[in-house]
């Protein structure tokens, strides 16, 4: 083989293993975001029996989350530095209850405007605090703040 032949067959090499490459991470991430929203589905589903939510389909149950997601992409960056600006702020039994309410309110929020959007799905009032309320929770013990040791 000769240096050109050679050149080219590399030249075919790289672009095919980059074709691979870029192919086989795209696979990749899309079967993360199917577990993820597989995950959120089913966990939903399961939410929505036992607390007797109604819903029209499983496609609007689909819909529902995918709201949920678009406007906490919105909301959660705001709580997240109303957050970090009160933890630099204030001592850490207000900061914990002060990042509960934050936390409370943008989940009433988000889960209310999803909600309100969707008019084949039927959410109580009482139940969209006690969700709100149940998230909050779990997002405030997720929450990767440092500890702060007592001197």
């Amino acid at each position: 083989m000769n240096q050109k032949e050679q050149n080219e067959h590399s030249k075919d090499f790289n672009l095919r293993s980059k074709l691979i490459g870029i192919v086989s991470i795209t696979f990749i991430a899309a079967i993360a975001l199917a577990v993820i929203f597989g995950g959120f589905f089913f966990g939903m589903k399961g939410l929505f029996s036992i607390l007797g939510i109604t819903y029209a389909s499983n496609q609007t149950l689909a819909l529902f989350i995918l709201a949920c997601f678009a406007v906490g992409l919105i909301i959660d960056p705001l709580t997240k530095i109303i957050s970090i600006i009160l933890a630099k702020s204030l001592s850490l039994k207000k900061t914990a209850l002060f990042a509960f309410i934050l936390y409370f309110i943008s989940n009433l929020i988000t889960i209310c405007f999803a909600d309100y959007f969707m008019q084949s799905i039927y959410i109580p009032d009482v139940l969209l605090v006690v969700i709100s309320a149940v998230m909050a929770f779990i997002e405030l013990a997720f929450d990767n703040q440092p500890n702060r040791e007592a001197a």
